[in-house]
């Protein structure tokens, strides 16, 4: 039986590090928009092989009530091994019927999160190509969200551990 002194030592432990690992696994670590980061998932699964872009430069461009464009500047390598620069862009869908006060707080709410168009180095990129290249992407977003809730387990369960000291004199 726990000892009523060790009860509340226990219980914070266990508290903080379950918001820990709910704070881990919730949020995606960066404050980019997720059509970008979308977009540049999209390019990663178009590019050939072992290939991993330089992001230089993300731009958005709103076209009011008509589509939001995604547009992306990276050099890559290209057929020759050589780094080329490169340009992707992303068209998502304008959304909203109406303005409410979370499109007028946050204009690109009113878009898709999922583009309908893509163009890499001036090459359209249709269906049903770029829905494997979403649902590539899709999966590569799950599985690291599942790494990082893995990782926040782990850690607060070594939170968890060092509060019993060690887990030592089971």
């Amino acid at each position: 039986m726990i000892s009523s002194k060790v009860w509340p030592k226990t219980t914070s432990a266990l508290a903080t590090a379950c918001g820990m690992a709910w704070i881990l696994a919730g949020c995606s670590g960066t404050a980019e928009d997720v059509r970008i980061r979308l977009c540049k998932d999209l390019v990663i699964a178009q590019l050939p092989g072992a290939a991993r872009p330089a992001w230089a430069e993300a731009d958005v461009e709103m076209r009011r009530s008509e589509e939001l464009v995604v547009l992306l500047s990276f050099d890559a390598r290209g057929a020759g091994g050589k780094a080329e620069p490169m340009r992707a862009t992303c068209h998502y869908r304008h959304d909203a019927v109406d303005d409410t006060a979370l499109t007028l707080a946050n204009p690109a709410a009113a878009y898709s999160t999922s583009p309908y168009r893509m163009t890499l180095n001036g090459e359209s990129i249709g269906n049903p190509r770029l829905a494997r290249a979403i649902k590539q992407a899709m999966t590569k977003q799950g599985r690291e969200l599942l790494e990082k809730a893995q990782k926040g387990i782990d850690d607060a369960a070594r939170a968890i551990e060092g509060s019993f000291g060690g887990g030592e004199g089971r």
